[in-house]
């Protein structure tokens, strides 16, 4: 089967560019056609569709101008704009399968994105697993972004197979050594009006942060200073970009002062990761049309102390067809050559990230003319199920009319009995009815689990804030002052809930507490617990964990045959464990061995 050629669509608000690569069997990719058109006046704003008719004109354009010859395929793959799309990473059991992943995320999502399940397309992909744990990298974008974009195109009878993420597009084009390396990498999107930060480490996109400076607004702040026009504030921008020798600096002082919340940002940025994830980040890589500003990436690294490179989209890519004849601005299409990267992939469609909702296709019965083989085959499953309703119609009408197939072709033995006439029916009626009484038990006070405890970490200004709700976006409603301790009410995605200043109640990011061991409290009839508990052989190697002392309770995780679990509480034959450090839940006590 021929696989289908697809290209590589990157629509930005300041212009288009195409990319069309194939691989051969044993050489790098090679570049079959490209084209790169700018918008004139406003076609897209912040990644949303203001003119139609002028975005569907500029596309037809651009497959129609392209190089060596136009582009024909009606299949692409496009990417969202940062600024419109909402990505974060959850940490769930390791245990969780796809299909109970994909039913709960959307319930967690709508924790930290400012819209409803059912407003969003969304897509999740696991990105490391590590012990009883996994994270899940989610990303989500409002429907009526990604339908806009459906519409535009199929009114030019393209058809698109995946919306891929801009950033992760540029990281798969960017990053050849990034996860060889083992150290994180930074790339800055400079566009027309948003700066985009993205860290990339062995596991993947790890954090974001859009910021609304960027080359529009240099180019009217040159303007501005310098009391030109506009379109000759874009000229000086690009020709003198960070040279201090230029215009005696007066372009290098503009930009500086632009570029100071950049940088500020940036710094914040790399300190938080560095800080949450231990681990550092070694370069900077730019991409954006305003990353080739002249010394730019030496301003950048003089102000951030990393190393700062502009990013070399061809290095994958062979270029047989004269991508080189632009080499000095090939930064222009690191997004398009990241898409047509994944368009080569085994399966373009489900090999990454794809925010494209699943379309129900319309059920067609019956095949072309031309393909002689399916119709075969739909004539002999017709003729099959034709029989398979006529023998149970048979079936269900001979059943009423009282005959018993089985019977007819089964017959049962007969047997002959005798009864011994030395046998007491009396006493046997007696012990029946002895066995049937029924019998009380004693029951037991299950033991209650024991108080948990926190004690908040020391902290340089020597407390730690309590928020309103369990996330460092709510509003601070108080201080906990550091060494006191708290008993924990609930807990949620790491955060303890507490109560100080007698009954008011906050919460606490458990990253800056201590977990205070305390005993367990039980009632005088309590029985003694056993201190652990060591799963037993099973059939399915692994015994389930539940989130209520009851089978049809749901499923929360999975204990490994032989691992040992602390016990907290005894209820109705099951045992409450601490199944990790976040996670408790409840087992039964027949497949497990006590330990004292």
């Amino acid at each position: 089967m021929i696989k289908k050629q697809i290209f590589g669509l990157d629509i930005s608000d300041h212009s288009l560019e195409a990319l069309v690569v194939s691989k051969p069997l044993l050489a790098s990719p090679k570049i079959v056609s490209y084209s790169r058109v700018v918008f004139a006046g406003e076609v897209v704003k912040n990644g949303i569709i203001k003119n139609k008719a002028k975005l569907a004109e500029n596309i037809a354009k651009l497959l129609n101008s392209s190089q060596p010859q136009p582009i024909k395929t009606p299949y692409c793959i496009l990417s969202l704009p940062e600024s419109q799309v909402f990505t974060t990473i959850f940490k769930l059991p390791a245990g969780l399968k796809y299909k109970e992943i994909k039913n709960t995320i959307p319930y967690k999502a709508e924790e930290v994105i400012p819209f409803k399940s059912n407003e969003v397309y969304f897509d999740f992909k696991t990105i490391s697993i590590q012990g009883a744990s996994q994270e899940i990298f989610y990303a989500a974008v409002p429907m009526k972004i990604v339908d806009s974009y459906v519409d535009i195109l199929q009114s030019l009878n393209l058809e698109p197979v995946a919306f891929d993420l801009e950033s992760v597009s540029l990281g798969r084009v960017l990053l050849p050594q990034a996860k060889k390396s083992g150290k994180a990498k930074l790339i800055m999107d400079i566009g027309a009006r948003t700066t985009n930060l993205n860290i990339f480490d062995k596991a993947g996109l790890r954090q974001s942060l859009a910021i609304k400076i960027a080359g529009e607004r240099f180019s009217k702040a040159v303007a501005a200073k310098l009391n030109i026009d506009l379109k000759q504030a874009e000229e000086l921008k690009k020709k003198n970009g960070f040279d201090p020798k230029k215009q005696e600096g007066k372009v290098l002082l503009v930009l500086q002062n632009e570029f100071k919340r950049i940088i500020e940002e940036t710094k914040k940025l790399i300190d938080y990761y560095q800080t949450q994830n231990q681990s550092q980040i070694d370069e900077v890589i730019l991409v954006g049309g305003s990353a080739l500003l002249p010394q730019l990436d030496q301003y950048l690294a003089d102000n951030l102390g990393i190393q700062v490179n502009i990013g070399t989209p061809l290095n994958k890519l062979a270029d047989p067809r004269g991508l080189t004849g632009v080499k000095s601005k090939a930064v222009l299409f690191a997004n398009a050559a990241g898409l047509a990267l994944r368009a080569i992939t085994k399966n373009p469609v489900s090999d990454d990230i794809n925010l494209l909702p699943v379309k129900i296709k319309r059920f067609a019965l019956a095949p072309r003319q031309t393909e002689r083989r399916a119709w075969h085959l739909i004539y002999i499953r017709l003729v099959i199920f034709a029989v398979l309703v006529a023998g149970f119609f048979a079936v269900f009408y001979l059943r009423n009319s009282g005959q018993d197939l089985y019977q007819k072709f089964f017959p049962l033995p007969q047997y002959e009995t005798a009864t011994d006439p030395g046998i007491d029916f009396d006493f046997l009626d007696q012990l029946r009815a002895n066995l049937s009484t029924p019998t009380t038990t004693p029951t037991t006070t299950p033991v209650l689990a024991p108080t948990r405890k926190i004690k908040i970490k020391k902290t340089t200004p020597g407390f730690l804030n309590v928020r309103e709700g369990a996330g460092a976006s709510y509003p601070t409603i108080g201080q906990a002052n550091s060494g006191t301790e708290f008993d924990v009410l609930a807990e949620q995605d790491g955060w303890y809930q507490i109560k100080f200043k007698g009954e008011e109640l906050g919460w606490v990011s458990g990253s800056f507490v201590d977990l205070v061991e305390a005993k367990p409290e039980t009632s005088e009839a309590a029985i003694k617990l056993p201190a652990k508990i060591r799963i037993k052989e099973t059939s399915l190697g692994y015994l389930n964990l539940r989130a209520e002392p009851k089978t049809s309770s749901a499923k929360i995780g999975e204990a490994l045959v032989g691992q040992e679990y602390p016990v907290l509480a005894e209820e109705n034959g099951w045992y409450k464990i601490q199944f990790n450090q976040e996670v408790v839940g409840w087992v039964s006590s027949l497949y497990v061995d006590k330990l004292e």
